[in-house]
């Protein structure tokens, strides 16, 4: 099992243009609470226009290519893929 340290680091070679905040030390629970809040913009697309803004569900289809495409372990892919799966459902609440 992965730790969420380790699934941080993994999203963020995903996406090595974004920027994270780096002023908290790098623990579990701020990994954890980063990661989720990252995974939730992305998928409200709030980092483009609201004109152009792409429904969850599309957001959700590129980012699950994207991680199935990445030089991950299969165990960090699927560990992603769950919590992308859990932060989809609590946006679809």
């Amino acid at each position: 099992m992965n730790t969420f340290v380790q699934l941080f680091e993994a999203y963020r070679s995903l996406w090595s243009n974004r920027s994270f905040i780096k002023d908290e030390e790098l623990t579990e629970e701020c990994c954890k609470s980063l990661l989720y809040e990252a995974i939730e913009k992305e998928l409200r697309d709030e980092m483009t226009h609201p004109r152009t803004r792409q429904s969850p569900e599309i957001k959700f289809y590129y980012a699950i290519k994207r991680i199935i495409n990445a030089d991950l372990s299969e165990q960090e892919k699927l560990s992603l893929i769950h919590i992308y799966i859990s932060v989809m459902e609590q946006i679809k609440e």
